[in-house]
């Protein structure tokens, strides 16, 4: 009976990725899913998981190797479900490039964008400097390998510099080795239920006039436009990449399953 159980490669790297896994678990299929780092793997230990691959895939031969010893070990993978980053574009292009190369099924999916109107919307940083930000107090929510370039752009604007950052060894490393001020960065670390309240605390101690973070959808962006709409200060977002908008994908749960019902009805 559980050979017939059609088995799901999940590569993770949002909220989405435990949830959906659950989901997909309770509807009877079988999961691998693979995360970044030990850390990132701590929701899911508790599921009846398949397998937990722990470890960036740098390389295509990296997802090569996974899916073909899939086919020799477990009969192969019905499916694989890219729930990575939708700013990790050079993880998506290359499974997607591998998947078709092995004729392997694959969906991504990809956060609904929301349309809301109070923010600005710049494809790249130096796009700021459209704007007069001289002697304004900007805070960075945009992850911390991107950092040091806004810090650039910002700096050569004349704005004042803050940035928000997650408490991890990685982000902590990264910061410290920008010429980002020591006092001028807060170290979090939201929850699942996290409500803003900090966040809302370091915009009036630090007079923040606009925030910058990136159009990933989901619980931050939308956290970003609640805190600036409420309190009367800008919010420019990194304009989501469109390079993947020829790839297979989906905007929901729902559909998801939906696609997925499919192909098994191939």
């Amino acid at each position: 009976m559980e050979k017939c159980q059609p088995h799901l490669w999940l590569l993770t790297g949002t909220g989405e990725g435990h949830v959906f896994a659950r989901s997909l678990l309770k509807e009877g299929w079988k999961i691998t899913v693979s995360v970044v780092s030990d850390r990132a793997s701590i929701p899911y230990e508790k599921l009846n998981l398949e397998k937990i691959l722990i470890g960036a895939l740098i390389t295509e031969e990296d997802i090569r190797a996974i899916i073909l010893n899939a086919r020799i070990q477990q009969n192969g993978f019905h499916c694989v479900v890219d729930l990575t980053h939708p700013f990790a574009t050079k993880i998506t292009r290359s499974i997607s490039k591998v998947c078709n190369e092995l004729g392997q099924q694959f969906i991504r999916y990809e956060r609904p964008i929301d349309n809301i109107s109070n923010a600005f919307l710049i494809e790249k940083f130096s796009d700021l400097g459209n704007y007069d930000l001289k002697n304004k107090s900007i805070l960075l929510a945009v992850g911390v390998r991107h950092l040091q370039k806004a810090l650039t752009f910002l700096r050569n604007s004349g704005a004042n510099v803050y940035a928000r950052v997650l408490a991890n060894p990685e982000s902590l490393r990264e910061t410290l080795s920008t010429s980002i001020k020591k006092t001028n960065f807060a170290v979090l670390n939201p929850s699942a239920s996290y409500s803003g309240l900090i966040e809302e605390a370091l915009v009036r101690k630090w007079n923040i006039t606009g925030v910058i973070c990136r159009q990933s959808g989901g619980r931050n962006e939308n956290m970003w436009h609640k805190i600036c709409l409420s309190m009367g200060i800008n919010l420019w977002l990194i304009e989501r990449p469109s390079e993947l908008k020829h790839i297979n994908s989906v905007d929901s749960y729902e559909k998801l399953i939906k696609k997925l019902k499919s192909i098994s009805m191939r």
